[in-house]
């Protein structure tokens, strides 16, 4: 009788286990789907060259209405429920106390998996876009033939020029680009895309100053399609300050930052 039970006893918790890795199987199923098969259907049906990824705000959505409906299926029946959640109640609470060790590998995994899935959403990454990105594109051709009217002025009036345009970088630009236009700002590490470092010879010193007005004026929503992938947050000033400010401005941030800006083709300085 006793080996009987003892038999008996280790079927039902076969049969309960089954329950809670049919579970399991079926939600790593439908990730597996999601995650790898269902972005090579246009390819496999002709619709497309590339696979189209399901973007990171489907795949949770996906995964959640996954792991509700897995709940509700293994809940609607009484007997099912009991076979699914005793496995976890045995390991998790009443167990018997013989044999700690799976009870100890589990929980201690389980903070390492959640450590490594924080870690994952936050991490740096250094890929390759998709995209060859355009860090100059050109300017609209209503742009090019203006010229920063303060660079006409009297030595003294530029300096005053200069001095403006700073008091108006130092307050309205410096939270991104720096004190030093290093790109090194308080608001910097924050981006996803680092501010521009006006003192690197390959930014602002390669560029008409008009090329300037037109960023500072249309910001990351005047780029052109050609552009992308930007990320950038440089805001649109259009309305914010009025034409002869940004002029200003643009002093500031060549006379900060130690460079000259490039004249237009056939002028000289």
């Amino acid at each position: 009788m006793h080996e009987s039970h003892g038999a008996g006893g280790g079927g039902e918790t076969t049969g309960e286990s089954r329950v809670l890795l049919r579970t399991v199987i079926a939600i790593v199923a439908v990730y597996t789907g999601l995650r790898f098969v269902l972005p090579w259907l246009s390819v496999w049906t002709g619709l497309g060259q590339n696979p189209a990824p399901v973007p990171g705000s489907a795949m949770a959505m996906y995964m959640m209405c996954a792991v509700l409906g897995a709940l509700v299926y293994v809940s609607s029946d009484e007997q099912r429920w009991r076979s699914f959640r005793a496995p976890i109640v045995r390991l998790f609470l009443l167990g018997d106390g013989s044999d700690r060790r799976p009870r100890l590998v589990v929980l201690g995994l389980v903070p390492l998996l959640v450590g490594w899935i924080a870690w994952g959403q936050v991490a740096v990454r250094g890929e390759v876009p998709a995209v060859v990105r355009v860090q100059h594109p050109a300017q609209p051709g209503t742009y090019e033939g203006l010229r920063n009217p303060f660079r006409e002025l009297d030595e003294e009036s530029l300096t005053a020029a200069v001095r403006e345009g700073t008091v108006q970088y130092q307050k309205n630009c410096r939270p991104c680009h720096g004190t030093n236009a290093d790109g090194g700002g308080p608001l910097a590490r924050g981006l996803r895309l680092r501010p521009v470092d006006f003192t690197d010879p390959g930014t602002i010193a390669t560029l008409v100053e008009s090329y300037a007005l037109w960023r500072i004026q249309r910001g990351f929503g005047g780029l052109p399609q050609l552009a992308t992938p930007w990320h950038s947050a440089m805001p649109a000033w259009e309305d914010e300050m009025d034409d002869d400010e940004i002029w200003k401005i643009i002093l500031a941030e060549y006379r900060i930052a130690g460079k000259e800006p490039r004249m237009p083709e056939g002028e000289e300085r």
